[in-house]
């Protein structure tokens, strides 16, 4: 790996939350209002800082735009939201689960119990507002990002083999999901997200290598 290239960690950290807000939640007006912002003015500053997804960032960007008013947009994205990742779309649906993904692909199966161990292990829960499953996309992004800031700061070995699990876990899945929005996103916003999210993954680790087996 070449370390001049190296993203450094709080804004690795700062890009997985970008992206873990996107697929948090259905947008509402003001988050559409802030995406159509100058790139490092808005929410996608952090994405667009890294040189390798800069002009990802931009073409998510305009995909907003592209619906004219943020009224529109935020009916349409919000439309999309609900047929992809809340089941609305059923079998045209793109679920933010590894567990749809991994395994014979029901839900709450074993990555699910895996996930919930490791947020034990950090300290950490979902909070009651969020009441997902533990395997869901934003808590994998969310642990990851979380465990990147402790360790940037602790420089556990513990903490960096967490993040290579959740990095290789995530590499696992998040493929097949970018695909799956490719495939049903009739707005092309989330598929854009998507795919973002694959190409910052593929990015070197800002932490060292994990301890050898």
């Amino acid at each position: 790996m070449n370390h001049a290239d190296t993203i450094p960690g709080p804004l690795y950290a700062e890009a997985l939350a970008t992206l873990s807000g996107i697929f948090g939640a259905p947008l509402d007006k003001g988050d559409v209002e802030s995406i159509h912002l100058a790139l490092d003015q808005g929410p996608l500053a952090a994405l667009a800082a890294i040189p390798q997804l800069k002009c990802a960032a931009e073409s998510l960007r305009e995909r907003a735009r592209s619906f004219g008013d943020t009224a529109k947009a935020e009916v349409e994205l919000n439309k999309a939201f609900c047929l992809l990742f809340l089941g609305a779309g059923g079998p045209k649906s793109a679920p933010p689960y590894e567990s749809a993904y991994v395994g014979n692909g029901r839900l709450f199966q074993e990555p699910a119990g895996i996930m919930a161990q490791l947020l034990r292990q950090q300290g950490l829960a979902p909070s009651a507002d969020f009441p997902e499953a533990p395997d869901h996309l934003v808590l994998e992004l969310s642990l990851l990002q979380e465990t990147l800031r402790l360790a940037g700061l602790t420089e556990e070995q513990a903490d960096i083999d967490v993040i290579h699990n959740l990095h290789a876990r995530l590499n696992g899945w998040v493929p097949d999901f970018a695909a799956a929005c490719a495939s049903f996103d009739r707005t092309g916003f989330y598929a854009d997200a998507a795919r973002l999210l694959e190409s910052l993954l593929n990015l070197p680790l800002p932490c060292p290598e994990p301890a050898a087996a």
